[in-house]
């Protein structure tokens, strides 16, 4: 009977984990594609404290297409307390630059003669590429402590993707994300929370998903020989 309450109760553990309190949020950045600055993201990076925010600085990871495994930092002036820091991306468009002004078309055609039906655009010809989209890590002090905030497209505050690089969820150029008329989606992109980041880590694939559901369901089954033995 022990031994079939013990079995019981690890099921009712796994499937019924409290909710474990999560960081303290600090404020706030929005994102944005070609809203103040033709054809380039932009990050509005709010401070609702009372205190500025110093040793600021972006790192830039891409993770697809040509861009993947690329790392790269800039630092950030302080941010005074009570503002919002607007920074648009100013680099060099060529080839490797996460911070590239035009950060979708800095691949141009690569491969040459390279197509894909989802490059929509005018300019599809000349720079249809998979350059790939990136995680954004900030990181700053305030008061002395540290703080962050750590998102990407497809990972953010919002739950869905979010094309504030100019790239599709695959990282293709030339897309509806493309769009230079309207300054794309806008609106609270990712947190700023109390702390250091951790590493970054990709969502879960669905198959990996599948063999945590696979394991659960063993686990109910293990529980009902167990039960009626």
């Amino acid at each position: 009977m022990k031994m079939r309450l013990f079995a019981v109760a690890g099921v009712v553990a796994l499937l019924a984990l409290p909710a474990l309190a999560g960081p303290i949020v600090i404020s706030t950045i929005d994102g944005y594609y070609g809203q103040y600055t033709y054809d380039t993201p932009e990050l509005t990076i709010s401070n609702t404290t009372a205190s500025p925010f110093t040793s600021v600085e972006l790192t830039l990871t891409g993770y697809q297409g040509l861009n993947n495994g690329i790392t790269q930092s800039q630092s950030l002036p302080d941010i005074a307390a009570g503002t919002t820091y607007l920074y648009d991306w100013t680099g060099s468009t060529t080839a490797g630059n996460l911070f590239a002004y035009d950060y979708d078309d800095e691949w141009g055609n690569t491969p040459a003669g390279y197509t894909n039906s989802g490059c929509i655009q005018p300019y599809n010809n000349a720079y249809c590429s998979l350059v790939g989209n990136f995680y954004v890590t900030f990181t700053a002090l305030l008061n002395g402590q540290p703080i962050y905030s750590q998102f990407s497209p497809a990972n953010n505050a919002t739950g869905t993707f979010i094309g504030w690089e100019g790239l599709d969820p695959n990282g293709l150029s030339e897309t509806a994300y493309d769009d230079h008329n309207t300054g794309g989606p806008n609106g609270v992109l990712a947190n700023i929370y109390a702390g250091a980041p951790p590493p970054i880590t990709a969502t879960p694939e669905p198959s990996s998903l599948v063999l945590l559901g696979s394991g659960l369901v063993g686990l109910a089954g293990f529980v009902h020989r167990r039960l009626a033995a």
